[in-house]
């Protein structure tokens, strides 16, 4: 039963990452016709969605995470609406002329400079993934070739409590919100 609820929780935690990603790509692309410095806000499910177009749409947790030179295109902050909430995601486009294998050795480099554990760094054709966790925190950077240039998404999100830890999974009696399964 233990691993059902974890189950769950990582199925519930993955179909909201999706759906803030989607949000955010249509949100930056409506906004990056928008020019510099325009700002789109609203609630959407119990989150608070903002995004932000142009040069000073990096967001401040973010601003070690972009890569020198490295131009803003825009960016998608998700936020739980509850006072005590600690649900959050970040997301950010860049883009760069230097090579993928260049911005990927920055990014290892940088990310581990903060503390982040480095769990994955995988090459595949003319795209590099690089993901990491810190605490409660998980990071992915997608760097790849465009055409030319090179296309840069980081991802940064925090999700407490999302995933029980192993002693709650241990110790989980079924309840109304959580229903015994098979």
């Amino acid at each position: 039963m233990p691993s059902k609820l974890f189950a769950k929780a990582s199925a519930k935690l993955a179909v909201s990452s999706l759906a803030i990603s989607l949000c955010a790509l249509s949100s930056i692309a409506l906004l990056s016709g928008c020019g510099d410095g325009k700002e789109v806000s609203f609630n959407s499910g119990g989150m608070r969605q903002t995004s932000r177009a142009g040069k000073g749409s990096v967001p401040d947790d973010l601003k070690k995470l972009v890569y020198p030179g490295a131009i803003a295109s825009g960016s998608q902050s998700a936020s739980e609406n509850d006072k005590d909430a600690n649900d959050h995601s970040r997301y950010l486009n860049l883009s760069s002329s230097d090579s993928i294998e260049k911005v990927a050795a920055w990014y290892e480099t940088a990310l581990k400079a903060e503390g982040w554990n480095i769990e994955k760094n995988e090459a595949m054709g003319n795209l590099v993934t690089i993901s990491g966790t810190l605490k409660d925190a998980e990071v992915a950077v997608n760097i790849a070739d465009d055409s030319g240039k090179t296309s840069i998404i980081v991802n940064q999100s925090t999700s407490i409590g999302a995933i029980p830890d192993d002693e709650a999974v241990e110790n989980f009696k079924p309840n109304k919100e959580v229903p015994a399964t098979d």
